[in-house]
């Protein structure tokens, strides 16, 4: 399709980790250090940018001030890439604040979900994103997800919010490729991302711009590739990567976050820590985590972060 947006990227988890106060209990904090290992690594396998504190980087459970850090650190260890932040919330001035926050830290572009709970209707939805728009100078990616957010728009819809200025892509969740090839002949210059991974191959060769990828943060060189034969029109490989991931996606459908952290744990080191509501993965799901983790070749073998991410010793 063409725009300046393309290739793989990664909706970033975010590494916690535990402690014990004597007054508070057990509670966790941001690893910042992990977040800028992470990024680095992502950066190394080719990808060509990272979303920090979505769905994948648990978001909402994570305060102003932790956002923040979280873009400073991903920033600090970007090289090339782009770093997004996301700001969506069911509140336009939330949303718009986070947004201030992400442009002033550094972050290259915002990503703001369709605004959930709450039931918009489609003009709420054009005046939230225009006020969103307005706020920053900072391009707009758009996701559409209506799995999670329960706002429905079709693709007229989507082509009409691609009008406001600053808007620059569609991040769009559905196996839907009518709104493939419906964006590619409304938009002008607008990226449309494949965010629905079982049918990453599909879309992509049905003309997206990139994909948009949770699993990445396990095996990014994996998505990468998938991308490759994509860009490539070689559907014949691309269908071959999407079936070497399919266990893994498999599984983040089924268990979201937790398997991503319990796949990174063994991989780099990072810590299955989730913030509740999210739980960490019950025996039977560690199972089958790893049975996912010996039959993906593109997860690497235990090594320290240091060495995955090409940091130095010292911090």
């Amino acid at each position: 399709m063409g725009s300046a947006f393309s290739g793989v990227m990664t909706s970033l988890i975010t590494p916690f980790k535990s402690d014990f106060d004597s007054d508070v209990g057990l509670f966790t904090e941001v690893d910042m250090f992990r977040v800028a290992a992470l990024t680095r690594w992502q950066a190394r396998s080719g990808v060509s940018a990272v979303a920090v504190a979505g769905w994948a980087g648990e978001g909402s459970n994570l305060s102003r001030a932790e956002r923040i850090e979280v873009i400073e650190a991903a920033v600090s260890a970007k090289g090339r890439m782009s770093i997004l932040a996301h700001v969506g919330t069911p509140s336009t001035a939330a949303s718009i604040a986070l947004a201030y926050d992400a442009e002033r830290t550094g972050a290259d572009g915002l990503v703001l979900v369709m605004p959930f709970y709450n039931k918009p209707s489609f003009a709420g939805i054009q005046a939230h994103v225009q006020a969103v728009a307005s706020a920053t100078e900072l391009p707009l990616f758009l996701e559409f997800d209506e799995a999670a957010t329960k706002v429905h728009l079709s693709s007229c819809q989507m082509a009409e919010l691609t009008k406001i200025a600053n808007v620059a892509a569609i991040i769009d969740h559905s196996a839907n490729p009518l709104h493939v090839e419906c964006m590619a002949r409304a938009r002008d210059g607008v990226a449309f991302l494949a965010g629905h991974e079982p049918t990453a191959a599909a879309s992509g060769l049905l003309g997206a711009d990139g994909l948009f990828s949770a699993v990445a943060n396990v095996a990014p060189t994996l998505v990468v590739g998938l991308w490759d034969a994509i860009r490539g029109n070689d559907g014949a490989l691309a269908r071959e990567f999407q079936s070497r991931l399919r266990p893994l996606v498999d599984l983040v459908e089924a268990e979201g976050v937790a398997a991503l952290k319990e796949l990174l744990q063994e991989s780099v080191g990072c810590e299955t820590t989730v913030r509740l509501p999210l739980h960490t993965l019950c025996r039977d799901a560690r199972r089958q985590a790893a049975c996912v983790r010996d039959t993906m070749e593109a997860i690497p073998p235990r090594v320290p972060m240091l060495h995955v991410a090409g940091l130095e010793a010292a911090r």
